[in-house]
């Protein structure tokens, strides 16, 4: 201690402060790279995974999409850019006791708020991406809603794509709405008493679990 009451600090210590501190430096620069290089792959793995995409692409998606969906930047990329997918929607023909028949779609213009009508195309766009097993129970759901909602006997559903209209076709003379932009699939036809029968069993199966 010196007269004016300070010990001065050794040289070996204030080295070693001095050398924590630039670890803690390296160790922070490089952490807050590595988390901004994982932010920019798991951004970009959002839209090279929608389809067509590679098992790479998808594996990348499968990857990083828990911290994605948390911060909700798994937005519809592939509704804008860079080529635009055609639009989907549910076809249904319904015939009631007297045998009347009605048709309808879903989503159409007339689904209001929007926030509803938003929903049913992400109904219709989610059964368009699935496939096999899953195409089939949920077109089945569909059904069993249109006919309770209708009171309908029996329904028959389809799915119906509209690709978009090329630049090209505009310029030479063709239309948003030519009939070779659409393109129906078939999901089948569900009578209510089927559809009714199987739903009661699976609330029943559910309640006994």
């Amino acid at each position: 201690m010196n007269k004016s009451g300070i010990t001065p600090m050794r040289s070996g210590t204030a080295d070693s402060t001095a050398s924590e501190r630039g670890l803690l430096k390296r160790i922070g620069f490089y952490a807050l790279n590595l988390a901004i290089m994982f932010h920019l792959v798991a951004i970009c793995a959002a839209p090279l995974s929608v389809s067509p995409s590679s098992e790479l692409e998808q594996s990348l998606w499968d990857f990083t999409a828990p911290y994605v969906q948390l911060l909700y930047q798994n937005n519809g990329f592939h509704y804008f850019a860079p080529n635009p997918e055609g639009a989907h929607t549910v076809h249904y023909v319904v015939t009631y006791k007297d045998g009347k028949t009605e048709r309808g779609l879903f989503p159409h213009r007339g689904i209001w708020p929007r926030l509803l009508y938003h929903r049913h195309l992400m109904l219709s766009e989610n059964l368009a991406a699935m496939e096999g097993e899953r195409r089939e129970r949920m077109a089945r759901d569909f059904a069993y809603q249109v006919c309770k909602s209708h009171g309908a006997e029996r329904v028959t559903l389809s799915l119906v794509r509209h690709d978009i209209a090329m630049r090209e076709r505009i310029i030479a003379g063709g239309s948003l709405f030519d009939e070779d932009l659409y393109q129906e699939i078939p999901l089948g036809t569900f009578t209510w008493a089927d559809l009714s029968a199987t739903s009661s069993v699976n609330s029943v199966a559910t309640a006994t679990k």
